[in-house]
């Protein structure tokens, strides 16, 4: 039941980040998803420079669970039910560190590499 109201007030939030994104001068524009974008602000969020609402932090947290449900609904990637945000944040960050060469890369790339790395499914 919290799992399921955490996850409804993630999805609020990253609404009201597109929301307000959208709201810019330019709302035709596509954000740069990138690593080395993406991973830049996805740091801030762990170091808690969140002053202000951030569409790209919030466009980083919804490709990590994007990704995650995608792959855990096709068996690749399988995050215990105690792992936060927080904790997926920290394995992206360690993870697209050891990968420098990669930094042009979609972010959604590393991330899925990064959490199937980590929480591969156990085969049945």
């Amino acid at each position: 039941m919290k799992k399921n109201v955490d996850l409804k007030l993630l999805l609020i939030i990253l609404t009201i980040f597109c929301m307000n994104s959208f709201a810019g001068p330019d709302p035709i524009n596509m954000p740069e998803l990138t690593t080395a974008k993406l991973n830049l602000e996805c740091n801030r969020l762990l170091v808690g420079k969140t002053e202000e609402a951030s569409f790209n932090q919030g466009l980083c947290v919804g490709i990590i669970l994007g990704v995650e449900d995608n792959a855990h609904y096709d068996k690749k990637i399988c995050i215990p039910n105690n792992i936060n945000i927080r904790d997926r944040l920290i394995v992206v960050k360690n993870y697209v560190e050891t990968q420098p060469k990669r930094l042009k890369e979609a972010y959604a790339s590393l991330v899925f590499d990064a959490l199937a790395q980590k929480w591969p499914c156990s085969p049945k």
